[in-house]
């Protein structure tokens, strides 16, 4: 799938967008060192680069602020303090930092497990298709949840796509 990233972007730019927990780790662990993405389980597994981190880094900067949710944030959280030592202090202050602009969109969990979507994508990512269309672009790694979150017309980007497409920033 061929996706017109700079249109949706600017479609976005003063809304926001919201990352996925993978693509916030990816973000969190590039901004200590891009390096480190390599090396870290979690971003490894993913087959992030370097250089996919300052695509991510560069689609972040172009829009008004970053979204999420609370849950979200607590996976992020959890994946990011497997780091270890100095590199995991540092996440965690960038992550202290971030958090402070970002735009926290609430769901209670109350809610969203009644969710038939429940079963199928668990709590976060039902925090993240319970969003209102047009409210954000949503970034992710999970081809299912990009599918779901576009037949509900939430404009969904799935990164590997950009990944696939070789896409470089202009």
């Amino acid at each position: 799938m061929i996706v017109d990233l700079p249109a949706l972007v600017g479609k976005y730019r003063t809304k926001g967008i919201l990352l996925d927990s993978n693509l916030l780790v990816f973000f969190f662990v590039g901004s200590v060192a891009p390096e480190l993405v390599e090396n870290f389980k979690r971003t490894r597994n993913q087959g992030f680069t370097g250089e996919e981190f300052s695509l991510l880094q560069h689609i972040i900067k172009a829009v008004s602020r970053v979204a999420t949710t609370p849950h979200i944030l607590t996976e992020t959280s959890n994946f990011v303090c497997q780091l270890q030592g100095k590199a995991r202090q540092t996440a965690l202050q960038v992550i202290a930092q971030a958090v402070q602009n970002f735009k926290e969109r609430r769901a209670e969990s109350k809610k969203l497990v009644q969710s038939n979507a429940f079963f199928s994508f668990g709590l976060t990512d039902c925090a993240i298709l319970d969003l209102p269309p047009k409210k954000y672009l949503v970034l992710s790694v999970d081809a299912a949840l990009v599918r779901n979150l576009q037949k509900r017309g939430i404009d969904a980007i799935n990164f590997n796509h950009l990944r696939q497409q070789g896409w470089q920033q202009g």
